[in-house]
Formats: C-alpha cells, sequence, structure tokens
C-alpha cells in the first residue's frame, strides 16, 4: 500500500507540474508558458499500465484526477480497486483518513518543488533532475534523468508528453526493469468532487 501511495503522489504531481526548461533560463519555452496558463482546473481520466520485469502480463488500472492550480488535486482510481488519494497545499488523504502532508517528507518536497516550479522557480527540479526538453509542430516533450542519488537508485528516467493544453502521457522506467505508462485524457465531465480532506 505505501508503495502504491508513493506511486500514486508522484504521477499525481507530474500531472500537475509546470515541466519546462533543459537549461536554467528565465525564459520559459512558448508551448510549456501556455500549457501553464491554460492549467487552472483540469479534469482527466487516466489509464495506468504498469509492466514488470518478470512478468509479461501488463497490469492495467483507470480512474480520474482533477487539479486545481493553487487549490490541490484528486486522485480516483476505479478499477481494479477504489481508491481515492486528495492532496490541498498543506494535507493529504487516503480514502477519507486526513493527515498533514509533513507528515510525507518525501512528497512534501516535491509539492513544494512543483509549486515553485508553476511560480517560474526552475532550481529545486534542475536540481534534482537533468532535463532534456523538445517542442514539435503541436506539443512538447520532457525526458528527466535523476541527478540525485537517492532518486538514480530506483528512477532510471522519466518521459513526459504534452500539447499546449494537456499533459497526454508520462512514461517511468525503473532500474529493476519496470515501466510505468499513464495516459490522460482530458475530460468535459463535470467532477464535483470537492479537493479537500
Amino acid at each position: 500500500m505505501k508503495k502504491i501511495n508513493k506511486f500514486i503522489t508522484i504521477l499525481s504531481c507530474l500531472f500537475s507540474m509546470n515541466v519546462f526548461a533543459y537549461q536554467i533560463s528565465d525564459t520559459m519555452p512558448e508551448k510549456l508558458k501556455t500549457f501553464t496558463d491554460n492549467l487552472n482546473t483540469v479534469s482527466a481520466t487516466f489509464k495506468q499500465t504498469k509492466i514488470l520485469p518478470e512478468s509479461t502480463k501488463r497490469f492495467v488500472s483507470n480512474g480520474y484526477v482533477k487539479f486545481a492550480k493553487n487549490v490541490g488535486f484528486t486522485w480516483h482510481q476505479q478499477k481494479p480497486t477504489d481508491e481515492v488519494f486528495t492532496s490541498t497545499l498543506t494535507t493529504y488523504c487516503v480514502n477519507g483518513e486526513n493527515k498533514e502532508l509533513n507528515e510525507l517528507p518525501y512528497f512534501y518536497r516535491v509539492q513544494s518543488m512543483i509549486d515553485n516550479m508553476l511560480n517560474g522557480d526552475l532550481t529545486g527540479f534542475l536540481f534534482a533532475f537533468n532535463v532534456d526538453y523538445s517542442e514539435h509542430k503541436n506539443s512538447w516533450t520532457m525526458v528527466a534523468t535523476p541527478r540525485l542519488s537517492a532518486l538514480a537508485d530506483m528512477l532510471q528516467n522519466l518521459t513526459v508528453y504534452g500539447t499546449t493544453t494537456d499533459l497526454t502521457k508520462v512514461v517511468m522506467t525503473y532500474y529493476d526493469g519496470t515501466i510505468v505508462i499513464l495516459e490522460f485524457t482530458r475530460t468535459q465531465k463535470e467532477i464535483n468532487d470537492e479537493i479537500a480532506c
């Protein structure tokens, strides 16, 4: 359960990320600036596929995620099991159990880094990752390779794909051979779940 929660928090954060810049710069790439400006409140369905190295099987789950800029997010997995992880800027809860965010130092640091990025400060992210960013006609791609040994011992790299309005896919490759693919599709369906614990 702890591994699942850690994985969910990382990927949910990535959904809300303003991932930009392959170098330290005061200028944001145009497509990523547009992407950030369009975040606001975003709802998307997701399909998560996990491929384990010791098995040819693919484990698939799905659900939805709702992100409200400067407020927080809700990650609701519906299949194969019904689980809800919600986080504001200061608290989080799993299936209704409310806790202080600073009780999760790892996640707290990640969320703090993302908040800084959304405000144009890349220092934390670029300290933790080497970033290769590229823009295409209607999209952008970012490949992040861990700088920190604590991350590098676990994660080989993560690749993020997006357009000027949406995050579309995240691929996480671990050193043990595990590959996790997360695909997002923005939904116009009204999600009334309150982002609060």
